[in-house]
């Protein structure tokens, strides 16, 4: 049940909804990108630097904490104090509005509930090991990931509910607020069930007297034995090794890809939500069907299955595009000559005064407030929409002196002529894409359709075949580390997008996150599950002797 409470954060707030909403202050704020040292940064790469922040506080406090939870009853003490932390400040992202900097209150709030978020589930893995025998962990496990997938999806689809509704209405801003900040609401009252049913595992070896002092000394006291002590458990450490390369690849594209979606593709925020909502409701089934596979073939081969499926889907997804404007009905602006001799606007996009449009306004004006353009207006606005640096758009001329004049600007989201690798997407968009008739929107249905079935089971599978090799007498120590490398793993993967994207583009570090994903599951075959088992068991039967001060 902590799974479908704490899901919601991930699913409505972290992916479907803030990244597309701080895309879009950022965009308000800056334009589509600024420039910081010499270093161009956009609302996706900045979104990335604030995930960065969050699992970089949580991966370095894990093992510590996790240390001092083995020898001390604070495990649920521990996931309470970070439930509440996520909780409330998921909720305080609702006031953005009414501050100075909307796009700085929202990243800020978001890096410290992402830190409830994360450190959170470290103490909340942590129980796994005690809960069952080790031949039910994979399903434990993969039921966990369903139920969170499903109460996640629940949420989300009231919110995609509420978003259809008011979208291109004055409130949408409102409804985008009260979403985010009903997951927090969501997240810290489905806990509560958590906390009075689950009970705290039990320790054969607490050292009593603890201060905040002796506690951190012990702490760091058991983590050089435990270093000390890599060899033994070299199984668990290659399989963290490669676990940092997937999960950094995996936990890259989940975090950032609402931000890639609206950046680079332009997919708007209902239709991401909704993508979300596929993949949450296939993901549930792909869970369990990856755990009964588990059951025929093996974790570690399923496993490794799963990983081969995210290293297809995410060519697929580099290969995204959106059509080339062909019919008159697809053009941004379109122009209909009337008998008077002048040409009707039909239809113009809806800009605003949004700052990322402030030059093309301030050169075309407020055209989408008029009726009708002269003969030379409209031959001018072709031309602008054709050769300014800063149109996005496309136009369409139908009847008179213009007849047939169709333009498409150099910054409109199908101009596939600017980064190194695009002529991927066009060759995608030539052969599939376009013979299909499916726009970006539905290629992103499609992507999240897919998504979903191999989210489940490579999730589900990661976290119990850790739990397999896990001694349960140290299930938090380990299971910080295990929060520690994902966590670190979640810092490196938008670090290396930030970087990629300001010195190529978004395409081409989505492929480098394909290259790191391939490295850790080719790493994984080199895991012998069997022997990191054998290794756990050895170590739950030694003795061990310990102070209030820490091993004696």
């Amino acid at each position: 049940m902590y799974d479908w409470a704490n899901s919601a954060f991930a699913t409505s707030a972290g992916t479907a909804i803030l990244p597309v909403y701080f895309v879009t202050l950022f965009k308000d704020a800056f334009g589509p990108e600024s420039e910081f040292l010499g270093f161009t940064l956009t609302g996706s790469s900045t979104w990335g630097l604030g995930v960065a922040v969050s699992t970089a506080f949580v991966a370095f406090s894990s093992p510590v904490l996790g240390v001092i939870a083995d020898r001390a009853t604070i495990k649920k003490t521990l996931l309470w104090t970070y439930t509440l932390a996520g909780a409330l400040f998921t909720v305080l992202i609702f006031i953005s509005a009414y501050t100075g900097a909307a796009w700085a209150w929202v990243l800020g709030c978001y890096v410290i509930a992402n830190i409830g978020f994360g450190g959170g589930n470290v103490f909340y893995n942590s129980f796994l090991p005690h809960l069952a025998s080790k031949d039910l962990l994979d399903d434990i496990s993969s039921r966990g990931f369903a139920y969170g997938y499903i109460g996640g999806g629940l949420l989300l689809a009231a919110h995609l509910g509420l978003i259809v509704t008011f979208q291109g209405s004055d409130h949408i801003d409102l409804v985008s607020r009260l979403t985010v900040a009903s997951v927090g609401f969501w997240w810290f009252g489905w806990a509560i069930w958590t906390f009075k049913t689950v009970p705290e595992p039990h320790i054969s070896n607490p050292v009593k007297g603890l201060t905040i002092r002796s506690a951190v000394r012990m702490a760091f006291s058991e983590l050089g034995r435990t270093f000390g002590e890599l060899t033994r458990f070299r199984m668990l450490v290659l399989y963290l090794i490669a676990f940092v390369l997937f999960n950094d690849g995996v936990q890259t594209v989940l975090t950032l890809a609402g931000a890639f979606g609206a950046d680079t593709l332009g997919v708007p925020l209902a239709f991401n939500a909704a993508t979300i909502l596929v993949i949450q409701f296939i993901a549930a089934p792909g869970a369990i069907l990856f755990s009964r596979l588990a059951d025929r073939v093996g974790a570690k081969r399923a496993l490794g299955a799963a990983l081969i499926g995210w290293c297809f889907l995410i060519t697929l997804g580099v290969g995204f595009a959106p059509l080339e404007p062909e019919g008159h009905g697809d053009f941004d602006y379109q122009l209909q000559h009337s008998p008077s001799g002048v040409y009707d606007l039909t239809r113009a996009p809806d800009l605003f005064d949004e700052e990322s449009d402030a030059d093309w306004v301030a050169g075309q004006g407020r055209l989408w407030e008029q009726d009708s353009v002269s003969r030379a207006r409209a031959s001018q606005l072709a031309e602008s929409v054709a050769t300014s640096d800063v149109s996005r758009f496309s136009i369409s001329i139908r009847g008179g002196p213009l007849d047939g004049t169709q333009r498409v600007g150099p910054r409109h989201p199908s101009d596939l002529t600017q980064g190194p690798i695009d002529w991927w997407p066009r060759a995608v968009r030539g052969f599939v894409w376009a013979p299909l008739g499916l726009s970006v929107n539905f290629q992103w249905l499609v992507l999240g359709a897919l998504v979903g079935i191999v989210l489940g089971g490579s999730q589900a599978l990661a976290r119990s075949l850790f739990a397999y090799m896990t001694p349960e007498s140290r299930s938090a120590e380990f299971f910080g580390f295990f929060g520690f490398v994902g966590r670190a793993s979640a810092v490196i993967g938008p670090m290396v997008y930030l970087v990629f994207t300001g010195i190529y583009d978004t395409r081409m570090a989505l492929l480098v996150v394909l290259v790191i994903i391939l490295a850790g599951t080719l790493l994984l075959r080199w895991v012998d599950v069997e022997e990191g088992l054998s290794v756990a068991t050895e170590e739950d039967s030694r003795p061990r002797a310990d102070s209030a001060e820490g091993r004696s």
